[in-house]
């Protein structure tokens, strides 16, 4: 293992000893991305670091590769006593963000989130997954995705209608699957492994109230008002404003019941988005030896900033610095801010408990 634990791999080559890094990877950003830099006080020194933009790359920690893609971005920089080069990259996947889907059929019958999701990606040389014990659902009667749509906005919006999340796999491609896929054995708890922790509690996107509109076709049996306007509503308890109020067109056709769910849905995870808890501990790895894992649930116990329960990685940066060494800032969120949106089949619309 190298002295930094950080390994960037360009054409084969193996570049170590980098004396900063930043890792991160995530839930809410489809592809990680990295920094890392080294110094020296003579600039021949860093002459045998050929690594050039658009290289393809790979980084591991500990001998872990947790990103497979190209390099991005590349600084040079020197001053009275040092020089340094800097070398930024992301996942693979990051083609997908940036640039425009391409197709040969821009419309999808019946198809399912896998199949749209292979088809966006093929171009960009990155396969798709569906998590072990998924199935793929489909998107309904008829997807379109419209030519100058990224690959990823159309992929995001596929994802979004089958209730499924895309997130790297670390080795240049996706998995699709749902928040909370696993457990992290290790609890965060003050006072033992918790080195810094900050709370933020959020109202700006909470309503007291939510009320959800749309319209549905009519049938022989089913006409006249009721398919002229759907309505549903919730309410949030914890918003004590009256005023506070949400109106929500549906883009899609909904019965009432449908409607009444969508409008649950939003009070749900507008309020879990509201509340974030950034937490940082010693080193990389939890208690298994393994790198701190994303997308995973963990059990939280920090009494001065007010959390106990158990709640949900979105992120993990990995961080190497000279004098800090080696620490893990993680993200973590409510669970239910990432409930699959109630806008398809009814089989696949979760079941939830009245009040917020």
């Amino acid at each position: 293992m190298p002295a930094s634990g950080v390994t960037v791999k360009v054409a084969g080559k193996a570049f170590d000893g980098w004396k900063s890094a930043r890792v991160v990877r995530g839930i809410d950003a489809v592809c990680g991305s990295f920094d890392v830099a080294v110094s020296d006080r003579w600039a021949n020194q860093l002459e045998r670091w050929q690594i050039a933009e658009e290289d393809t790359c790979s980084v591991a920690l500990n001998d872990t590769t947790v990103i497979t893609g190209w390099v991005d971005r590349r600084s040079l920089s020197y001053g009275p006593d040092e020089h340094t080069l800097s070398v930024s990259g992301r996942d693979k996947v990051g083609a997908m963000v940036d640039c425009s889907a391409v197709l040969t059929s821009w419309e999808f019958w019946q198809a399912s989130i896998l199949t749209l999701a292979e088809r966006l990606a093929a171009p960009f040389g990155v396969k798709v997954a569906m998590q072990a014990g998924l199935a793929a659902p489909t998107l309904g009667d008829k997807l379109t995705v419209d030519p100058g749509d990224s690959a990823f906005e159309a992929l995001e919006r596929g994802c979004r209608l089958a209730g499924v999340m895309p997130v790297s796999d670390g080795h240049g491609g996706l998995v699709l699957t749902r928040a909370g896929s696993s457990r992290c054995r290790t609890a965060l708890v003050e006072g033992e492994n918790i080195l810094a922790a900050h709370a933020q509690y959020d109202a700006t996107g909470r309503y007291r109230t939510y009320r959800v509109t749309g319209q549905h076709p009519g049938t022989d049996d089913f006409a006249g008002d009721e398919t002229a306007t759907v309505r549903g509503s919730a309410t949030d308890l914890g918003v004590r404003r009256a005023d506070r109020v949400l109106l929500v067109r549906s883009e899609n056709t909904v019965m009432g019941d449908l409607a009444a769910k969508r409008a649950q849905w939003e009070a749900k995870t507008r309020a879990a988005r509201g509340d974030s808890v950034n937490i940082t501990v010693q080193g990389w790895q939890d208690g298994s030896g393994a790198l701190w894992p994303v997308n995973a649930l963990v059990d939280v116990r920090s009494p001065r900033i007010g959390v106990e329960g158990r709640l949900l990685v979105t992120q993990a940066t990995h961080v190497l610095e000279e004098r800090s060494g080696t620490t893990t800032e993680l993200v973590l969120k409510r669970p239910d801010a990432y409930l699959p949106e109630p806008i398809v089949q009814k089989a696949a619309i979760p079941e939830w408990a009245g009040g917020v």
